[in-house]
């Protein structure tokens, strides 16, 4: 069942409303309310109610939400999954569908094309570099 939930794929306002639950590092149980108003801050153009209530359900379907009955007629959403397996999961899709399940040439469209910083790039080099020192001498492949 995991290995399911890895594979889910959200949509741009899916994502959005998620972030709502993931808000920085805590993980937070929020009613319809409280994501809406969150998911509003900084938006032109607020969400309705419903949009956000709509969402938050399809999430719960999709299973990456977890509600309970709050106080009142309240429900309390939850995120079932970290943002980092999302990612994973979005990543590894967008690989297999634009790259044919090649990693290097996602990389190298990133190094190449993308304006990275400096220390963005000393960052990626020095991931680079250990995983060179830590792993096994492989043949060639990339690896997800």
């Amino acid at each position: 069942m995991a290995k399911e939930r890895a594979k889910v794929l959200l949509t741009k306002l899916e994502l959005e409303v998620m972030r709502t639950l993931w808000e920085g590092d805590e993980v937070a149980e929020l009613t319809v309310r409280d994501a809406t108003e969150r998911v509003n801050v900084g938006r032109r153009k607020p969400l309705a109610y419903n949009t956000v209530q709509t969402v938050l359900n399809i999430l719960r379907d999709k299973g990456v939400v977890r509600t309970r009955a709050g106080s009142g007629r309240a429900h309390l959403y939850q995120p079932r999954v970290s943002r980092g397996q999302i990612t994973t999961s979005m990543v590894g899709e967008l690989i297999e569908r634009l790259f044919d399940g090649q990693v290097e040439p996602l990389l190298l469209n990133l190094v190449e094309r993308e304006q990275l910083s400096r220390p963005e790039l000393e960052k990626l080099k020095r991931l680079i570099d250990e995983r060179l020192d830590d792993g096994p001498a492989g043949d060639g492949e990339a690896t997800r």
